[in-house]
């Protein structure tokens, strides 16, 4: 199995007021040729896919395209959302997309929920915000490792219904 991970796209930035968007398409051109050239099964992206949560039409253009380009190659596509991005934005039509091979894990009720590539359960584990996310993870602390700690245990009770699978968990920092 071939997996490539990603993080922090942040499609969209700008530098010193200097749009990125080209050279991050160019870039994204390149990831797809390489998971075309080495038949990659997956491409794995933790978080921070755009830079804002309301992103521009061009840069939405530019992740649809790519996601569609990423799949035409051959490869799955999961994605888990970060920190700088609308984990309701990101995740609409998730699951239509899930259909045509892009898993998009934005919500709390994703968590736990594996998307299998091949023999391996891959657990993509989205922005925790602790004020949100504490009680409903059953966290016994309300901030960032209270919170992972809880989303971990939905992970290994969700893993040993498959014995024998590799897990890989994947999250944004």
């Amino acid at each position: 199995m071939r997996l490539i991970h990603t993080s922090d796209w942040h499609l969209g930035r700008s530098f010193h007021q200097v749009g990125l968007l080209g050279a991050q398409a160019a870039h994204l051109d390149h990831l797809v040729e390489v998971v075309r050239a080495e038949k990659v099964d997956a491409v794995l992206v933790s978080g921070d896919v755009y830079d804002r949560a309301m992103p521009a039409p061009d840069t939405v253009a530019l992740l649809s395209q790519t996601l569609v380009r990423l799949v035409d190659a051959g490869a799955q596509v999961i994605v888990s959302s970060g920190n700088h991005d609308s984990a309701v934005r990101l995740g609409f039509g998730s699951g239509l997309l899930e259909r045509a091979g892009v898993h998009l894990r934005t919500a709390l009720s994703d968590v736990g929920r594996p998307v299998l590539v091949g023999d391996t359960a891959v657990h993509p584990l989205p922005y925790l915000e602790p004020a949100l996310a504490a009680d409903a993870l059953g966290a016994s602390e309300r901030n960032h490792a209270g919170d992972l700690r809880a989303a971990m245990e939905h992970v290994r009770t969700e893993a040993e219904k498959r014995p024998g699978m590799r897990d890989i968990n994947i999250q944004h920092d």
